[in-house]
């Protein structure tokens, strides 16, 4: 495995918090609503952050993509 494909899912969950942000702007959210959102916006971002800790950590990986996600991470 390539670092690139680890960052690629970091990238695709910052693609869906985009996603969410700009479908939420674009409704009239009850405050249920919002809360949920928030909670589920809540949620991939903690989600996210155990990647970005992870993936650099993992033991099975090749030293060079290990250290190469930990620049791409620490730079992000």
């Amino acid at each position: 495995m390539e670092a690139q494909d680890f960052l690629r899912v970091i990238n695709e969950l910052e693609f869906i918090l985009d996603d969410i942000d700009e479908i939420s702007g674009q409704l009239d959210l009850t405050k249920t609503e919002n809360t949920k959102m928030f909670r589920a916006i809540s949620s991939i971002e903690k989600s996210k952050q155990i990647l970005v800790e992870l993936f650099p950590n993992i033991k099975s990986l090749e030293y060079d993509v290990r250290e190469d996600l930990t620049d791409e991470l620490t730079e992000s």
